[in-house]
């Protein structure tokens, strides 16, 4: 007896009340302290006492549920992760997973800080709100500005578009953004870093979530270099960069960028000398016959885009 009095003690005072809660707890347990006083004169067990404080907690709890509307919704979104499928392996700064389906749906992505870390959980979901496996998708990290892409395959839908704000409440997130694409199959978003960042993804199934971790990761930014970007002029958001990046299918490391001013511009490459970049771009004219879709620009190592125009 003595054993479980302590067990429901523990898991009485283990019992995180959510701010939301604190006046419903307090009342609650406050109520078991007058249920304990109108029973005074009758010998009570501490086992009765606790267990009707610890069960107007819970009824507490429960009410809370039910009554606020805000924690109800932090409460759906609090992400269990379920078994894990696999580590992720990156070669040159991308990898991926996944399984090809169809009509998914990113409906949410949470953030969660850790001690010495922050995480990203992309959770799956399709019609009927329940999905055992990851949709095919692919991870990216690169360099100036340290950028990391998420693509997803066979995703009709991308209602987590709205978490993209909340991702910048990481220590590590300048910026987060949805990209356009040409395929209604697929939905992609870039995070841009303040700094370089260790990362780890996991993938696991039953529910259907891609976990990213963040860490600390020093030592190896080189300040005040240069970079030559062979890039589009800068657009909004649209049909503009999915045609550009068509035209440069093919092409190792092409990517979509938003600049200072929060325009978007499509960038086939950047170089550690202007030569480099120059002999690129004539390149491309060559072989692709799009030389006048590109200039190049140099600006500092991980510095974000410049915003240029097509009439500069």
């Amino acid at each position: 007896m003595d054993n479980q009095l302590e067990r429901l003690q523990k898991a009485y005072n283990d019992i995180e009340i959510p701010e939301e809660l604190s006046q419903a707890s307090r009342k609650g347990i406050e109520r078991g302290k007058r249920y304990k006083q109108q029973k005074r004169g009758i010998k009570m067990s501490g086992l009765k006492w606790t267990g009707s404080v610890a069960a107007a907690v819970i009824i507490s709890f429960t009410v809370g549920v039910n009554t606020v509307p805000a924690f109800a919704d932090s409460m759906n979104q609090v992400p269990v992760l379920g078994k894990l499928v696999s580590v992720l392996k990156f070669t040159d700064g991308s990898a991926g997973g996944g399984t090809i389906q169809d009509g998914v749906d990113v409906n949410f992505i949470s953030l969660k800080h850790q001690k010495n870390s922050d995480q990203m959980i992309l959770n799956f979901a399709n019609s009927d709100n329940t999905q055992d496996l990851a949709s095919s998708y692919n991870v990216k990290f690169t360099d100036n500005p340290y950028t990391m892409t998420v693509t997803v395959s066979g995703a009709r839908n991308f209602s987590a578009v709205k978490d993209l704000e909340t991702l910048k409440e990481s220590k590590y997130v300048q910026d987060a953004y949805p990209l356009i694409t040409l395929d209604d199959s697929m939905i992609r978003f870039n995070v841009t870093f303040k700094e370089p960042v260790a990362y780890e993804v996991k993938e696991y199934k039953d529910p259907a979530q891609v976990a990213i971790t963040l860490k600390d990761k020093k030592g190896d930014v080189e300040e005040g270099s240069s970079i030559y970007s062979l890039r589009t002029s800068s657009e909004p958001s649209g049909e503009s960069q999915g045609m550009a990046e068509e035209m440069l299918y093919g092409l190792e490391n092409v990517r979509v960028l938003k600049d200072q001013k929060g325009l978007f511009l499509v960038e086939a490459g950047y170089f550690n000398t202007e030569a480099e970049a120059l002999a690129q771009l004539k390149k491309i004219q060559t072989e692709h016959g799009v030389g006048d879709l590109l200039f190049v620009e140099k600006r500092s190592s991980q510095e974000i885009p410049q915003s240029i125009s097509q009439a500069e």
